[in-house]
C-alpha cells in the first residue's frame, strides 16, 4: 500500500506533466506577469519520510531548475518587481523571482552557492525569534521528527554571520516571515502587530534599513483563512513595501502588492515542468491546490 508522500509526490508529477501539455495550447499573455517561486529547503537529505513532508527540493535538482530558468526566463528582484510589472511591455522573456521561507541554514550553505554561479537574485524570509537557533524550529512538523537522522543544516535555521554572508553576496535581500511564525487566524489584533513590526524592527536594527522591506505571510492562504485583512493592513501600516503570500497564482500589475501570489517549486518538477510553472501554465496545480488544508507544516 502507498504511503502518504509517495501519492503526494505522485501527484505533483502528474500534475507536473499536465502542466507541460497545458503550457503547448496556452494563449500568451497580453500583460506583463510574473512567477515568484517559493522554496522552503534546498539540502541533502538521503531518505523520505513517509508521514511528513519535508518541503525540501535537493540541491542538485534546485541547481537544474535554476539552470533551466536562467536560460530562458529573466530573473528579477522581488522588490524591483512592482516597478518591472509596471513597465508597458510585454516582456521578451518570462519574469522569475526566486523566494525562500523559513530561513533555513541551507539556504546559505547549499542555496547560494547555486545562486551565485547563475547571478540569480533571491529574497529569504527569516522568523526573527528563531535567528541563530540550533534545534529544530517549533513550527516545523518534518524538523520536529526527524532532526536525530537529519543533518543540522537541514532544520537549523541561519545565524546573525549567515545572514550577513547572504547580504555580502549582493543577490539576496532579507524579508520578515513574521516573529514567531503564528497563524494570522489564530492571533489577537494585538500579536499580528508584533508579529510584524517585532520582526521589522529586529531586521533593521540588525541588517540595515535596506532589509525588512518584503514580509511573508506565514501558511499564507487566505482560501484557508490564514491571512485575515486584518494582518494585510498591519503589514502596510508597518512599512513593508510588499508582501507575498502562498496563494496559487501569477502577479501582475492588477495584483495587490501586499498579496502577491507564489508558485510552489517541488523537488519532482524538472527543468520542462518548472519552466512550465514561470510561463503560467498553472491550471493542474489549481486543481491539487483544492486538495491543502489547514495542516501545513511550514
Amino acid at each position: 500500500m502507498f504511503d502518504k508522500i509517495t501519492i503526494k509526490r505522485a501527484i505533483k508529477r502528474t500534475a507536473g506533466w499536465s502542466a507541460v501539455f497545458t503550457q503547448l495550447v496556452a494563449s500568451p499573455s497580453s500583460i506583463p506577469r510574473a512567477c515568484i517561486l517559493v522554496y522552503h529547503r534546498v539540502a541533502e537529505l538521503g531518505f523520505v519520510d513517509s508521514q511528513v513532508d519535508d518541503w525540501n527540493v535537493p540541491p542538485a535538482i534546485f541547481e537544474q531548475q535554476v539552470a533551466a530558468l536562467a536560460a530562458f526566463a529573466e530573473f528579477v528582484p522581488l522588490l524591483d518587481l512592482p516597478r518591472r510589472l509596471a513597465l508597458p511591455e510585454v516582456p521578451a522573456k518570462p519574469l522569475v523571482c526566486l523566494t525562500f521561507d523559513d530561513g533555513y541554514a541551507n539556504f546559505c550553505t547549499e542555496a547560494l552557492p547555486i545562486l551565485k554561479r547563475y547571478k540569480a537574485p533571491a529574497t529569504a524570509f527569516i522568523v526573527t525569534s528563531m535567528i541563530g537557533q540550533t534545534g529544530p524550529l517549533p513550527f516545523d512538523a518534518w524538523s520536529l521528527r526527524n532532526r536525530h537522522r537529519a543533518p543540522p543544516e537541514a532544520w537549523r535555521s541561519m545565524n546573525m554571520g549567515e545572514l550577513e554572508t547572504c547580504l555580502t553576496s549582493g543577490l539576496v535581500s532579507i524579508g520578515a516571515h513574521s516573529h514567531r511564525h503564528l497563524k494570522g487566524n489564530q492571533c489577537t489584533p494585538a500579536q499580528l502587530i508584533e508579529e510584524v513590526e517585532q520582526a521589522r524592527a529586529v531586521l533593521v536594527e540588525r541588517l540595515g534599513e535596506a532589509q525588512a522591506q518584503a514580509y511573508s505571510y506565514p501558511y499564507g492562504l487566505r482560501r484557508l483563512g490564514f491571512v485575515p485583512l486584518e494582518y494585510v493592513q498591519i503589514v502596510k501600516a508597518a512599512g513593508y513595501r510588499l508582501a507575498v503570500a502562498t496563494d496559487l497564482g501569477l502577479a501582475s500589475t492588477e495584483t495587490d502588492r501586499y498579496f502577491f501570489p507564489r508558485v510552489e517549486a517541488h523537488a519532482v518538477d524538472g527543468p520542462c515542468v518548472i519552466r512550465a510553472k514561470a510561463r503560467g501554465a498553472l491550471a493542474p496545480y489549481g486543481i491539487t491546490d483544492r486538495l491543502r488544508r489547514a495542516k501545513r507544516a511550514v
